[in-house]
């Protein structure tokens, strides 16, 4: 199963979430659809098995912010584990 989902929020958006392929780092990506000016997608977050990782800490979290280039999160699913403000 490698398909795209789409899906229209309330507000007009359309979050995309498809399948990152790379056999070494599987995962999902999750974007908005074409918010840039040129209509590219915006990459909001995505989660992958790093198999650089240590035992148990392969599933890794990655996200970005509308104002930055590079990514603000990256960490394993299992590391210690903190509350949301």
């Amino acid at each position: 199963m490698n398909e795209k989902i789409e899906m229209v929020l309330p507000n007009g958006m359309v979050l995309i979430s498809e399948p990152y392929g790379d056999p070494d780092y599987p995962g999902m990506q999750i974007s908005l659809k074409g918010t840039y000016p040129d209509d590219t997608n915006e990459t909001l977050c995505f989660v992958e098995y790093n198999k650089d990782k240590p035992s148990g800490k392969e599933l890794c979290i990655c996200v970005y912010t509308s104002d930055q280039d590079d990514y603000v999160y990256y960490a394993s699913y299992n590391d210690q584990k903190t509350t949301a403000e």
